[in-house]
């Protein structure tokens, strides 16, 4: 996958996070955004980007 997409995924990630927040409140999605930030985390080592 080049640079871009993956840029495009990780933009893409982190939106889901806010609407989570949005949707949930702060403290029903404090756990899945925890676990979707460890999933950008895991791409951005993987693509070895910073």
């Amino acid at each position: 996958m080049g640079k871009t997409k993956v840029n495009m995924v990780i933009r893409f990630l982190k939106g889901m996070q806010a609407e989570k927040v949005n949707v949930l409140g702060t403290e029903e999605a404090r756990e899945d955004n925890e676990l979707v930030q460890k999933v950008i985390e895991d791409i951005k080592l993987f693509y070895e980007l910073s």
